[in-house]
């Protein structure tokens, strides 16, 4: 709107002030409709006030899986104190990274008084919190020569969940779990599924679990024991440190992992187990335990809002906060271990008492397709499995399980070849 006024007045004075430097008359004939142009359609802009307007916006899912769509409805009544007719433009806002595929954002066209009018359009979203702030209002009077511009706030929000995918079921074992019956063997005789030993009859014990081939042969009541099944404290920890991931075209093996801890924490969650998140990177989020499919929607929450940082606080792994783990669980690991300090704090967890189920994301296949079948590339790309071998191999022999994923291949197939999970054969 002042864009509208102050250049046409402008030039207006400019060809004032040339013709009368020149005393020309023709110029101060010329000088007069932009300068009349600018003063009329300020009384007008002084005089336009914009309709009053009620918009609601309306998005049909506030949480959704990364690269999926969301139609977004915009229901736009009009409210007048006079009876008039206007012009009128209303823009939705769009947040940033959204694409959209179908629809307009926006509308155009005359109002008058009582009328109402509808938009919609759908986006495409990547994995973030969204937020659709606000309206952009363009009013316009009736010859167009006027036009005032508001912002009509109006908040939605829509979380877009990294991806999941399913994965077999992962035997864990920690050295510690919790008293209530649950999916992990917990080491210990008792009731369960799976045979664990024998021992003497004891009065009060069920007559059904006597071993009556081993009374036959020692002439004494010996009954069976079964192994105990347990809920166990699982913690999943992402790596979010910048420096230890890279970047694979439009993404990073960062996104890789995050997809990858909220695939293990949903499994983890769905047979019943305690599962909690730390995200280390810019700040430790973390997201205390819980069970059900309420802590996966906080878990998968915190991943959607988690982006990789390169803060110095946080470039050693040694200060991940153990505190917050209880004695003797079950970690799950993603990292891509860059060097050897990071494998020196994996084994420092061994030695305190932690089952460790380590996630080692590369992108090796990728890195080499795009370099080319050259030489050189086939050279690095050895040199850099050899690496990444010895430090997994050092792990291993300190207990930890080490799921070696290429992040060209879905994670249920690196688990199944790393760790003995049939996924696929028994999904088929």
């Amino acid at each position: 709107m002042q864009r509208r006024l102050f250049l046409p007045m402008g030039i207006g004075l400019a060809i004032l002030i040339l013709g009368m430097l020149l005393t020309n008359g023709a110029f101060l004939a010329l000088a007069v409709p932009p300068i009349l142009f600018s003063c009329f359609s300020a009384i007008q802009s002084m005089q336009l006030r914009l309709p009053v307007l009620n918009i609601e916006r309306t998005v049909n899912r506030h949480r959704m899986i990364e690269g999926e769509e969301v139609k977004v409805t915009v229901d736009v009544s009009s409210t007048f104190g006079t009876t008039g007719r206007y012009f009128i433009s209303v823009i939705d806002t769009l947040p940033g990274g959204a694409q959209l595929v179908d629809g307009e954002n926006q509308f155009l066209g005359p109002f008058v008084q009582g009328q109402s009018a509808q938009f919609s359009y759908r986006v495409v979203l990547p994995r973030g919190k969204h937020v659709f702030k606000e309206f952009v209002v363009t009013g316009w009077s009736r010859w167009g020569l006027a036009s005032r511009m508001e912002s009509v706030a109006h908040e939605s929000i829509v979380i877009a969940h990294p991806k999941t995918d399913p994965v077999g079921a992962i035997t864990i074992r920690p050295r510690r779990t919790r008293a209530f019956a649950g999916p992990v063997k917990a080491n210990q005789g008792g009731q369960g599924l799976d045979f664990f030993g024998c021992r003497s009859y004891v009065p009060g014990d069920d007559i059904r679990r006597v071993n009556w081939r081993a009374y036959a042969r020692q002439d004494t009541l010996i009954v069976n024991e079964y192994e105990l099944e347990r809920l166990a404290d699982v913690n999943v920890i992402v790596d979010a440190r910048l420096q230890a991931h890279c970047r694979l075209g439009a993404e990073t093996t960062f996104d890789h992992s995050l997809r990858a801890a909220g695939s293990l924490a949903s499994h983890f969650l769905r047979v019943g187990n305690i599962v909690g998140l730390l995200v280390y990177g810019d700040l430790v989020h973390w997201v205390f335990p819980g069970v059900g499919k309420r802590q996966e929607r906080k878990i998968l929450d915190a991943l959607a809002t988690s982006y990789a940082a390169d803060k110095e606080v946080f470039e050693d792994l040694r200060k991940v906060p153990t505190r917050l783990f209880p004695a003797q669980s079950q970690l799950v690991f993603i990292s891509p271990l860059t060097d050897e300090d990071d494998v020196e704090v994996i084994a420092l967890l061994i030695d305190q008492g932690y089952s460790i189920l380590l996630v080692c994301p590369h992108a090796t296949t990728w890195e080499a397709e795009q370099i080319g079948p050259t030489p050189s590339a086939q050279l690095a790309t050895r040199m850099a499995n050899l690496r990444r071998s010895l430090f997994l191999d050092s792990l291993v022999r300190t207990g930890t399980r080490i799921v070696n994923w290429d992040v060209s291949e879905p994670l249920a197939l690196a688990i199944e070849r790393d760790l003995g999970v049939s996924f696929f054969r028994r999904h088929v």
